[in-house]
């Protein structure tokens, strides 16, 4: 029984998982309605399925961050259990990043701030990277997953530059999920078909630009302001910015 459940999820999975460049777009009044932003707006006009995201442009401070962020994230109101999600995101993604930069453009957060999936673009040591080297200008795309057993899982899903572009493609599907990416270097990859761990929280997703910073002088997490401007500046951290083109949010299964 067991088998043919998780057969039945990868099938569903892989319906719902299509190229970003095979699909139109999500309309800018849809997206406004399941969507908040933190930040600038990062709808250009006219929309045509394209977001533009800058961290260090917006600055926003959520309060309990690690950095400064340009984001949106799905409303309050919108919400609703692991168990009870099923969405699919698509876009190509074109992080426009200084060298050592490290930025999240998307990910799974459970109400507070636990998180359960995240897709870092970074260039920054990470032994996980299929580059892991800091500062050569090299980016990483790495996916943490948090498992059933609390622990995360990293996958590597390629590497790009700086303007280069990769198709995203992420699926939650009722507690599992599924990420792929596309690069020019690397062609697809994907994390395993992974169930996150059991929560009875309400859980939301969000994209664009979460700018990491750390202490400069501890080289710890940091929820001042005041030291991720002292931590950009040490790097030669200067501009950022990730741009979703082909931009794809869809919904199935009842709906709050």
């Amino acid at each position: 029984m067991r088998i043919a459940l998780h057969a039945a999820a990868l099938s569903l999975l892989a319906a719902m998982t299509l190229p970003a460049s095979a699909q139109s777009y999500t309309p800018q009044a849809a997206l406004q309605k399941l969507f908040a932003v933190e930040g600038n707006s990062p709808y250009p006009s006219p929309y045509a399925g394209t977001l533009n995201f800058s961290a260090l442009t917006s600055k926003y401070d959520s309060g309990h961050g690690h950095g400064y962020r340009n984001e949106v994230k799905v409303t309050d109101k919108q919400r609703l259990s692991a168990a009870q999600t099923h969405e699919h995101f698509a876009a190509r993604v074109t992080p426009t990043l200084p060298a050592g930069a490290k930025t999240i453009v998307a990910q799974y957060h459970v109400e507070g701030l636990d998180t359960i999936l995240k897709v870092y673009v970074q260039d920054t040591a990470d032994k996980q990277g299929l580059d892991g080297k800091a500062g050569n200008g090299v980016f990483d795309i790495l996916v943490r997953i948090l498992g059933t057993d609390g622990k995360e899982v990293t996958t590597a899903l390629g590497t790009v530059h700086s303007g280069e572009g990769f198709d995203l493609d992420i699926v939650f599907n009722a507690g599992e999920a599924l990420v792929t990416a596309r690069t020019a270097s690397g062609g697809e990859l994907k994390t395993p078909l992974t169930r996150i761990k059991g929560d009875d929280r309400q859980i939301y997703f969000k994209f664009g630009d979460y700018l990491q910073a750390l202490d400069p002088d501890t080289g710890k997490h940091t929820i001042e302001p005041a030291k991720w401007d002292q931590y950009y500046r040490q790097n030669h951290i200067d501009s950022s910015q990730i741009s979703f083109s082909h931009t794809i949010f869809e919904r199935n299964g009842a709906q709050p």
